[in-house]
């Protein structure tokens, strides 16, 4: 393989990922940038998600597809009840008492995890996802293809819904002015709740997308909280479109760092990445993020 090839081969592994952590990622974007929680527990949803799809496929003998909707479904409910109930009650509090409550959910979340599941490693084998297509030199395995363009397609979805719908406009005038909102008629706990819920549930598909070609086990949320993160600044916090450059720009230079350095770096390169934009460009790649 020349270097060409190589060097082409590790950008197209780099965009396939990029699609999985914009997916990871978007969420964690939304419930920021309209309620201001910085959710500890995202990493979390995703790793529930990803579950649901495995137990679904492996137990239950559903369809790798079909699980999609119902991991999507599952973490919705989940997430409009946490911000319901519990989360709704940190409004208007400083940012890191939301913070320190997603945290402990996160752990209760991990700790539930483990004791009805344990800490072995699952991998889902799906037949059609054990395929790859070969492009002349290259190859795109076609589980990380499915995963990056739903990924995506996620992204561009939620965008539509932010801008085309009325309730994407309540969620909207929620995230620019709650108390504005309220003398609207806009039940804002409401809105909070069903945003959270979105964010959940695009999360837990992106688990299950995950769960299509990656190990499943209760202690991956922290990589995925840790990624979507860095992501989330680096497209700039709370611009949902961002994300895609987000994760473009770090699925890329993990993939380089993991060819031409070392596959452990990965988490460093992201920390790097992270420094570099909160340095340099505060609003993110395009500039069009919030600055805290």
């Amino acid at each position: 393989m020349t270097f060409l090839t190589d060097l082409v081969q590790t950008l197209i592994n780099g965009i396939l990922q990029a699609g999985v952590y914009a997916a990871a990622a978007v969420g964690l974007s939304l419930i920021f940038g309209v309620s201001g929680i910085l959710n500890a527990a995202h990493g979390e949803l995703v790793m529930l998600g990803a579950f649901a799809t495995y137990w679904l496929v492996s137990a239950g003998g559903v369809d790798a597809f079909l699980t999609l909707p119902i991991s999507f479904a599952l973490l919705f409910a989940l997430g409009y009840l946490l911000q319901y109930f519990v989360l709704n009650r940190t409004l208007g509090s400083p940012l890191l008492l939301s913070l320190l409550v997603t945290f402990g959910i996160s752990l209760i979340l991990v700790n539930t995890a483990l004791r009805l599941w344990s800490a072995d490693y699952r991998l889902l084998r799906t037949a059609y996802f054990d395929h790859s297509l070969v492009l002349g030199p290259f190859i795109v395995p076609l589980s990380r293809l499915v995963a990056c363009l739903v990924g995506v397609g996620m992204v561009g979805g939620l965008t539509w819904l932010l801008q085309k719908t009325h309730l994407g406009r309540m969620i909207r005038a929620t995230a620019q002015d709650w108390e504005m909102a309220r003398l609207m008629g806009v039940d804002h706990r409401m809105i909070y709740a069903v945003t959270f819920g979105l964010g959940a549930g695009i999360s837990g598909v992106a688990g299950s997308l995950i769960a299509f070609y990656a190990p499943v086990e209760p202690y991956m949320g922290l990589t995925y909280t840790l990624f979507a993160f860095s992501v989330v600044v680096l497209g700039g916090l709370g611009y949902i479109p961002g994300v895609v450059w987000g994760g473009l720009a770090l699925g890329i230079a993990q993939a380089l760092t993991e060819t031409y350095l070392e596959s452990g770096l990965s988490l460093l390169v992201a920390f790097f990445l992270l420094y570099l934009i909160l340095r340099f460009m505060p609003a993110g790649i395009m500039g069009k993020g919030r600055l805290e």
